[in-house]
């Protein structure tokens, strides 16, 4: 073996502990992403956000069932038409097991006095009408989608003025919702909200904002 055979082997032998550092450097970078991310999720999911899915047809057409959405409490303060996910305690769920996560649109906050007129199917919040109108074959009441008139009482004698630290929700479906006119949910404790509705995850080909 000559002089520059010599070298280059010499070379190569030096290069490989080089490699394999490079290689260990690349996969100990590659698990740090990877736990970074993990914990990341972890920590979103636990203090941020939470996953929940509909239950039944209740906020038809807006919601479907076993549609699955994120909802977030962090820093939340009810606010008209927000779609959120409450805890009716006096409900119960599917396993026979007393208190149930349901989700519904805040019609209204503190303060505000809600009447609804059956006989016409309107919505009145301090003394006005929620606007209705027709639009591409949907009815929408104060900018969104609602299944019908609303002229189905339930428990609801009518008109109640909400207290302080309370909502007043409905459901999207109208005649076939169990919300703040139904006795066994009533007006709802802010403190039993779990979160606002913000995404759609699934169905994927219907992922995005929900208004």
């Amino acid at each position: 073996m000559d002089e520059l055979e010599l070298q280059q082997a010499e070379a190569e032998k030096k290069e490989e502990p080089e490699k394999k550092g490079n290689i260990a450097s690349e996969i100990f970078d590659w698990f740090d992403t990877i736990l970074c991310s993990v914990i990341a999720v972890i920590v979103i999911f636990t203090f941020f956000t939470r996953l929940s899915s509909v239950d039944g047809s209740s906020m038809n057409p807006t919601l479907i069932d076993q549609e699955r959405l994120l909802i977030t409490s962090m820093g939340y303060t009810p606010k008209h038409n927000d779609i959120v996910v409450v805890w009716a305690e006096n409900l119960i769920d599917d396993d026979g097991t007393p208190g149930k996560a349901v989700v519904k649109r805040v019609v209204g906050v503190g303060g505000d006095k809600i009447r609804i007129d059956f006989n016409e199917g309107v919505v009145y919040r301090n003394d006005e009408a929620l606007p209705l109108e027709v639009k591409d074959g949907l009815l929408y009441e104060d900018g969104h989608t609602i299944n019908d008139y609303t002229r189905r009482p339930l428990d609801f004698g009518g008109e109640v003025t909400v207290p302080e630290g309370y909502v007043f929700v409905l459901g999207d479906n109208r005649n076939n919702s169990r919300d703040s006119r139904d006795s066994a949910i009533g007006l709802v404790d802010e403190r039993l909200i779990a979160g606002k509705v913000y995404l759609r995850v699934a169905p994927f080909d219907k992922f995005g904002g929900v208004n």
